[in-house]
Parts: C-alpha cells; sequence; structure tokens
C-alpha cells in the first residue's frame, strides 16, 4: 500500500471539521481503523468543510452526506463494521461502496479504485490500495481531497489552492476526463456555479468540443444536474456561458432567454431553481421540457405555474387590489414567482417601478388568501331554487366577491348573495 503525504489543515479550517468528532462517525471510523482500513474521508465533506459550508449534523439530510475512502476491499469492510456492531448495506458492492449505518449517521464507504475501461459514461474498475491511482480517477481537483480521522490532509491534485483561487479545474488533461464521463460537463458547470468566480477556459473548451457526449446521458441525470445548475449562487454567469459552449442547446433543443434569466439572477429576493428554468426556456411547449427532464411533478407544476402567473402581468406592478386578485386566482407561490419572471422579463421598466413591484410580493407573502365565504346552501336559505343554476350562481357569488375586493362582514356578503340570486331569476 503506497502511502499518501499528508499536511496539516489550514489553521483558518480547523473549525470547520467539528463535525469529524461526532461519535456515531467515530465509531465507523474504528472499526475501519482496526481493520488495517486507513479510512479518511474524501468528496463533499472535505470540500465543503474546507469551503467553509460544513455538514451540519442537526440536519439529518447531512448524516447522509459522508463519503469514506478505504484500503478494504468491499467485504472486508463489510466484515470489519458488523464486527463493530454496525449495520453494512451493500448498496454499490460493484464499485466498491459499502453503506454504513450506526445510530443515525450514514457513511458511503469506497473501495480504491483504478479505472479498467471507460464508455463515456460507466467505468469498469479495480480495487487497489494505491490512494494515487484512485485520486487521478476523480473528475475536479476540488474533489480530490482526502482528510484523515486527525484531520490530515491528502491534497495530490490542489484542490485546496482551486478552492482559495474559487475556481474549477478538471484532474489533468480535461477532455481526457470528459471522454471517461460526459456527465462530467453538467458537473464542470454546476460545480463552477458553486465555487467559482469565473470559468476555468480550459475546461470550457474541453465542454465546448465534446457537447455532443451529453446524447449519451439519461434525460434524469440530466435534469437532476440542470436543476443544481438553476440552484447554485454563481449561476448568473455560468447559464449565459453554458449558451455560449452550446450546452443549453444539447439539454433543450429550443432557443433559451438568457436576458430573464440575467434579469432574475441580479433580483435580491430569492428565485427557486424552477422558477429559473421557467424564466430560462419561457416558451418550451408546457409539457415537453418537463419529460425532457424528467422533472418531477412538483417542479414541474411550479415551473408551469410560474409561467401561466407570469402571463398575467403587465410592465406596470399591480396595485394593492389587483395584487389581491392575482393572489387569490393564481396562489401566493406562483404570484411571486411569476411576479419575478415579469419584472425580469420587463427589465428596465419594471426596475423604475421597483417599489411597486416589490410591495405586491410582500402583498403575496403576508395577506391571507381567504376562502369565499359565501355557500350554496346560503343561496338556498336566500331563495334559489336546488338546481344546475346552483353552481352557475356561486360561480357568479364569487365573481361578485373578488370584484368588491373580498369583504367579509355580514351586510357586504348579503347584498352579494342576494345579487346573484336575483341575476338567476332574470
Amino acid at each position: 500500500m503506497s502511502l499518501p503525504s499528508l499536511i496539516s489543515l489550514p489553521e483558518k479550517a480547523t473549525a470547520s471539521f467539528s463535525w469529524v468528532a461526532h461519535k456515531p462517525l467515530q465509531e465507523i471510523l474504528k472499526a475501519l481503523d482496526a481493520a488495517g482500513g486507513a479510512p479518511m474521508f474524501v468528496g463533499g465533506c472535505v470540500r465543503d468543510s474546507l469551503y467553509g459550508m460544513p455538514p451540519d449534523f442537526d440536519d439529518p439530510d447531512a448524516r447522509n452526506d459522508i463519503d469514506i475512502a478505504t484500503v478494504l476491499t468491499p467485504d472486508q469492510t463489510v466484515k470489519a463494521l458488523k464486527a463493530a456492531g454496525t449495520k453494512a448495506v451493500p448498496t454499490g458492492i460493484e464499485h466498491g461502496t459499502i453503506t454504513g449505518v450506526n445510530k443515525g449517521m450514514v457513511a458511503e464507504i469506497t473501495t480504491l479504485r483504478a479505472d479498467i475501461t471507460t464508455d463515456g459514461r460507466h467505468a469498469e474498475v479495480e480495487f487497489t490500495t494505491d490512494w494515487d491511482q484512485d485520486w487521478r480517477r476523480r473528475d475536479f481537483t476540488i474533489n480530490a481531497m482526502y482528510l484523515t480521522p486527525n484531520l490530515q490532509l491528502y491534497d495530490p491534485a490542489g484542490g485546496l489552492d482551486a478552492l482559495e483561487r474559487k475556481a474549477v479545474y478538471f484532474i489533468g488533461e480535461a477532455e481526457e476526463r470528459i471522454r471517461e464521463d460526459y456527465l462530467r460537463i453538467l458537473r464542470f458547470y454546476r460545480f463552477s456555479a458553486r465555487y467559482a468566480d469565473e470559468l476555468d477556459e480550459t475546461g470550457s473548451a474541453a465542454c465546448r468540443a465534446l457537447r455532443e457526449g451529453l446524447d449519451m446521458i439519461s434525460k434524469e441525470r440530466i435534469g437532476q444536474e440542470m436543476m443544481k445548475i438553476l440552484s447554485g449562487p454563481r449561476r448568473g454567469f455560468i447559464l449565459p456561458a453554458m449558451e455560449a459552449d452550446g450546452i443549453l442547446e444539447r439539454v433543450w433543443p429550443h432557443p433559451a432567454d438568457i436576458n430573464v434569466v440575467s434579469g432574475l439572477t441580479e433580483m435580491p429576493e430569492a428565485v427557486a431553481a424552477e422558477v429559473m428554468l421557467a424564466g430560462l426556456w419561457p416558451s418550451a411547449d408546457p409539457g415537453g421540457i418537463g419529460a425532457a427532464l424528467r422533472l418531477s411533478n412538483a417542479q414541474n407544476a411550479r415551473r408551469r405555474d410560474a409561467l401561466e402567473a407570469a402571463s398575467a402581468f403587465t410592465d406596470l406592478a399591480p396595485d394593492e387590489r389587483q395584487a389581491r386578485v392575482l393572489v387569490y386566482h393564481f396562489g401566493a407561490r406562483a404570484f411571486r414567482d411569476g411576479a419575478l419572471i415579469a419584472m425580469a422579463r420587463f427589465g428596465e421598466a419594471a426596475e423604475a417601478d421597483y417599489d411597486n413591484w416589490h410591495a405586491a410580493l410582500a402583498l403575496a407573502d403576508n395577506w391571507h388568501v381567504p376562502d369565499l365565504p359565501i355557500a350554496a346552501q346560503q343561496l338556498i336559505d336566500d331563495g334559489l331554487e336546488p338546481g344546475p343554476d346552483l353552481g352557475a350562481a356561486l360561480k357568479r357569488a364569487e365573481a361578485l366577491w373578488i370584484e368588491r375586493d373580498f369583504p367579509v362582514d355580514d351586510m357586504s356578503l348579503a347584498a352579494i348573495r342576494q345579487k346573484a340570486v336575483q341575476q338567476a331569476d332574470d
């Protein structure tokens, strides 16, 4: 087994690794170490902690985001965990991954690997005890940093320097890494949208040259990566770069509205990924892009609702009464999402009227959307005969109630019911 050369953590980063001392996690590490596994953390938990975003184990989901590398084979890992009373789940045993579960802590434990063959998406691997072979098969330098249980860093690719530069670099030759797995094209933009201040031109050029390889990637994975890109804090410069590099047209072959996206990213309000997607392709077939990216029903519904609401706005912000009508019709979330798209679409006109747009958004956040305080039985009590006209009369009552700005006092409601009944009799 080749031993890696370790360095001390930067002093300023030490506090971000307090999670390493979490007792259930330490018990997993000790089980592996007792079997000679030389376990080291790797990947996101190391990268994000060095970036100042350590996992928060008060959040149950964060306990599922720990990756550990080991020289043990999968069978040896299972044996070591079971000997320590820790549950071992063979989640990806053919690729060397065993999931260790201990008192609510979940860790993905993977044997060091070397690629034997690759086909542009999947790799045939062999297990190894050589740390050098393991890191060289990874995608980006920031994802090839390892950490020992006593907080010593193994950084063979220069990932720490890349983090400090706020840059995302492929390991070795960018085109070679991409040909191994074309999903790395989208991962390059996704990680850049999170960690980079500017796009690495070498990586960008490689993605541009090999973009047709995205046709090998499943729609589900493309959709997952796109939603992560659309959630990235630096999506404002990444999406135009993806358009310029010809990546967006491989994702969805329809014109992208980069101007709307740019407007959305410049807003102080939070903009969800589904809203960014709606703004990016506002003229897309309502069902087509959802199916193409394999969006969940909830994701696609939010995208569609945002576009429908956006179509109801003009370049002037709605006044308070108009805003209430739209919030009632679309719901507060769709109103807000649609208003943000409309503001981005109208650009300077909306910017000049920003205070009024902001007031409309605040109304959506704070106004309690009422239920219609008129029931069919009340119309019957007011003299309307039960029958086919009852439903139409109730709709008229609702329209009058909205028109009169949602009154709730008895006198106003009685007048609305009376007029609805009278119109039914005419």
